[in-house]
């Protein structure tokens, strides 16, 4: 999803949260959710963007390879080339395993989906904000749900990272 989506979701949740009466909940959803939905964004844009870099330098090198093998003939300095180029394509494999740019990137960008949702149906009056709620009862749900998500968050991260 490109930074005009972005924008485009953004600009529309701020126009809900003018509408949002009780000040304490309007900080909760500014400053606590929206604030870690900035953050999530920020941070996944950044493991997307260091998988995407050493992910295409790997594959780049990867194939001057067999064009360098073909040039070797017998030369040593070629052949020295090619192991170094071998070696480095296999660092940065290791590099991106250790650091799980590509997993850590997926993972922020669905917890800032999963708040992104949340929001909507709390806004919308939907699912387990449903109508039905006073607003203060929506208000006390939205702080529970995310809470609950925020520490379920904080577990699996330490499941992760043992």
């Amino acid at each position: 999803m490109g930074n005009h989506d972005t924008s485009e979701r953004q600009q529309v949740l701020l126009k809900w949260l003018e509408e949002v009466v009780n000040e304490k909940t309007k900080r909760y959803i500014q400053e606590r959710v929206i604030g870690q939905m900035e953050w999530y964004r920020k941070k996944s844009s950044n493991y997307k963007n260091s998988y995407q870099f050493w992910s295409t330098v790997s594959i780049i090198l990867s194939g001057i390879i067999p064009v360098m093998s073909i040039l070797a003939d017998g030369s040593l300095i070629i052949k020295i080339l090619i192991a170094a180029l071998g070696a480095t394509v296999t660092g940065i494999g290791a590099y991106l395993s250790l650091h799980s740019y590509k997993n850590t990137w997926e993972i922020y960008r669905s917890n800032r989906e999963k708040l992104l949702s949340i929001l909507y149906l709390y806004f919308n009056q939907a699912g387990i904000f449903g109508k039905e709620l006073s607003q203060d009862d929506r208000d006390t749900m939205l702080i529970e749900t995310c809470e609950k998500y925020f520490q379920q968050e904080v577990t699996d991260w330490k499941n992760i990272n043992r």
